[in-house]
């Protein structure tokens, strides 16, 4: 570009521009401006300046060049939801390419074509589009469009159910990604684009292996931290399931930081993620705090908030949230699993076995939708658990099992270690106390290294084998769990024993801690069995 230098930073070009703006810059001194106002996380300024060059590329009659400066204002205004504008944008694109038809810039404008399309709900226009720009990319040699045109090509497949075929094409765009082929605006573009569909396909050992190669970009991008931050929330949710949990509090205070300055939409996730690290180390005025935020930032701080109240005791609120959170959770496979998953357990906490049974059927569709062993794993964690209250312990034995061996084999210590937890009660309900030791003391050791505390605390009363016949409960306890055994609500128990509904709740997730079960109605079933009930 004109009076460009290859070795200047983003913030070098933005100084020494801007310095000379009033002299007037040039069309591609304008092009260079706006650039680096978007590296510099200033999209709107960058939105405004690629205007400019518009302008100016038009005013010199370069078709091509002006059809690319409306192409990166057509995204800016899209990215950030303003419809109208970015169609302004394509319409003049429209024009100006309607005199260089087959032209490199039309693929461009093709893919522009798609993302309206998609946006518009017309899945097969958009295919269409991409099919013209991937063509277009490959008869003028331009890797930057033909990449982003099979990413764009491989999400709309997978939108359309067309999953393999979709997943293909992100696989190849990502291979050009790595092979360092790209623009750093396209790389970043298309990174984050790959890493959040295998997120919502819940495919995490594909998004674990492109995680690597986005992390030493991340760590090697000098400026522009929207791409950065985005990528860092992704790489975070992986390391919370690898319990690397130490890395994953530095780098999602470092994500929040980065988005909350440019970008509170993505912010909103950030913290939303922080709420799940705080959660799940029980450091719950942290997590209450995270989520609070990360609702003011417009991200629903649902299922983690209802979690987070189940662990608090409070199993009515904690449901009430599922239930409707489950009601407007989208198509997306991981989403809708978590979701699913966190009422699984909400509605067991609580009693209503009908309730779980139903979350457990939509989740083994949501299952056998995607090819995701992820959620294979969870499909059988909730399942074992459901078997369990049910009093199959058998069967439940089986899935849980199978749910663990998943979740090793997944590199998931968490996940692995609160099954074991469950098998472990399984076996010594079989009568198979060795194995019972061998469970307990492995989930508990791996619990302990991570400073998984809520679930160390939920663990906390399981011996080897109850040493008295109240089985570590209290007086007050084996009250309680008298009551509810005979199909007493909270509030009645509560009136009875002159106690409020918060303290009847607390006592029931000590009493499901001590005797190492997952719900109120394993509990009702553990104590008919062990002759806990009084005349």
């Amino acid at each position: 570009m004109e009076g460009m230098t290859s070795h200047e930073s983003w913030s070098e070009i933005h100084r020494r521009l801007t310095a000379r703006a009033g002299e007037g810059l040039s069309a591609e001194e304008l092009d260079a401006l706006a650039d680096a106002l978007f590296w510099l996380d200033r999209p709107q300024e960058s939105a405004a300046v690629w205007h400019q060059a518009y302008l100016a590329h038009r005013e010199r009659g370069e078709v091509g060049e002006a059809t690319m400066a409306a192409w990166r204002a057509f995204y800016e205004h899209l990215q950030v939801g303003e419809h109208a504008v970015a169609n302004g944008w394509l319409e003049r694109m429209r024009e100006r390419t309607v005199e260089r038809r087959g032209s490199r810039e039309a693929g461009y404008v093709a893919l522009a074509e798609a993302a309206w399309a998609h946006v518009a709900g017309d899945r097969d226009r958009a295919l269409a589009c991409c099919t013209r720009a991937v063509s277009a990319g490959s008869e003028y040699h331009d890797p930057n469009l033909t990449a982003l045109a099979a990413e764009t090509r491989g999400r709309l497949l997978i939108a359309r159910g067309d999953v393999a075929d979709g997943i293909a094409q992100l696989d190849a765009a990502m291979l050009t990604v790595v092979g360092g082929d790209l623009d750093p605006l396209f790389t970043g573009w298309i990174y984050c684009e790959v890493l959040s569909a295998c997120r919502d396909l819940a495919d995490l050992a594909r998004a674990a292996e492109w995680a690597r190669a986005v992390t030493q970009w991340c760590d090697a991008l000098a400026e522009g931290r929207v791409y950065a931050g985005i990528c860092r929330v992704h790489q975070v949710e992986l390391d919370c399931l690898h319990g690397d949990w130490a890395r994953a509090e530095e780098e999602i205070a470092r994500a929040c930081e980065e988005l909350l300055a440019v970008d509170p939409r993505y912010a909103g996730e950030a913290h939303y993620v922080a709420g799940e690290l705080h959660r799940l180390r029980g450091e719950e005025t942290a997590a209450e705090a995270a989520y609070r935020t990360a609702h003011e930032l417009g991200r629903d701080p649902q299922p983690g908030l209802a979690l987070l109240r189940l662990a608090q005791g409070d199993v009515d609120a904690a449901l009430a949230s599922l239930r409707e959170v489950s009601r407007r959770t989208g198509d997306a496979p991981l989403p809708r699993a978590r979701t699913l998953s966190a009422l699984v357990q909400a509605a067991l906490a609580a009693g209503e076995v009908p309730t779980a049974e139903a979350a457990v059927v939509a989740l083994g569709e949501v299952a056998a939708g995607a090819d995701s062993t992820y959620l294979r794993a969870v499909e059988s964690h909730c399942r074992g658990s459901l078997l369990l209250a049910e009093g199959n312990v058998e069967e439940a034995a089986v899935a849980l099992r199978t749910a663990r061996g998943l979740f090793t084999e997944l590199s998931m210590p968490r996940e692995s270690a609160v099954v074991g937890l469950l098998a472990a009660h399984v076996a010594h309900l079989l009568g198979d106390l060795d194995g019972a030791r061998l469970e307990r003391d492995a989930a508990r050791a791996t619990l302990t290294r991570l400073g998984a505390h809520p679930d160390l605390a939920a663990a906390a009363g399981q011996g080897e084998a109850p040493d008295t016949d109240r089985h570590g409960l209290t007086e007050r306890e084996l009250e309680v769990l008298g009551l509810v055994a005979r199909g007493r609500t909270d509030r009645e128990v509560a009136a009875d024993l002159v106690l409020s509904e918060h303290t009847v709740a607390r006592h029931m997730s000590n009493i499901r801690a001590k005797l190492g079960v997952p719900t109120r109605a394993a509990a009702t079933a553990y104590a008919y069995t062990h002759g806990l009930l009084r005349e």
